[in-house]
């Protein structure tokens, strides 16, 4: 088998090791996701919520290669594992310089990945007392609508466009 078959092979979602890596991140990923969220109060500071969560996703990382061992060691090529992009936070992807000095709105962006096998989540979060209402209350509906018709078109096979 030449190089170029081996490395494509390893793209190969049929490969154990490669949806092993996509579930690893996921875990990690969701897992950060649980943190920021509980760190979303009023006046929160916008950059001390980002450097949380991406201090989670390095630690945890880092900790997964360590009890995985041999895993995620590719003696050709680095692993590159780690966050995707830096913990966002705003109403339109926002990540904030350490000086910034920007209180917590509203949506939640990060991602991780594990030798450049990518997970992401993006959360909405309303942080207000009582229920959401109006208009507010009807895009947060129709936002979750799209994503759940979304999810139920994806089908092995099927093209994204």
């Amino acid at each position: 088998m030449s190089d170029d078959e081996r490395e494509e092979k390893e793209l190969d979602l049929t490969s154990p090791e490669v949806v092993t890596k996509y579930k690893n991140a996921a875990e990690i990923i969701n897992k950060a996701l649980q943190l920021v969220l509980s760190e979303c109060k009023p006046k929160a500071k916008i950059t001390n919520i980002c450097e949380k969560g991406d201090a989670f996703i390095t630690e945890e990382v880092f900790l997964l290669c360590l009890q995985t061992g041999n895993t995620y060691k590719n003696v050709k090529k680095k692993i590159e594992r780690g966050i995707f992009f830096p913990t966002c936070i705003s109403v339109n992807h926002f990540s904030p310089l350490a000086s910034d000095e920007t209180v917590w709105k509203k949506v939640i962006d990060m991602g991780c990945h594990i030798d450049g096998f990518i997970a992401v989540v993006a959360h909405t979060h309303v942080l207000q007392e009582g229920p959401v209402t109006g208009r507010a209350a009807d895009v947060i509906a129709a936002a979750n609508t799209a994503a759940e018709v979304a999810l139920r078109l994806v089908r092995p096979g099927r093209k994204v466009s």
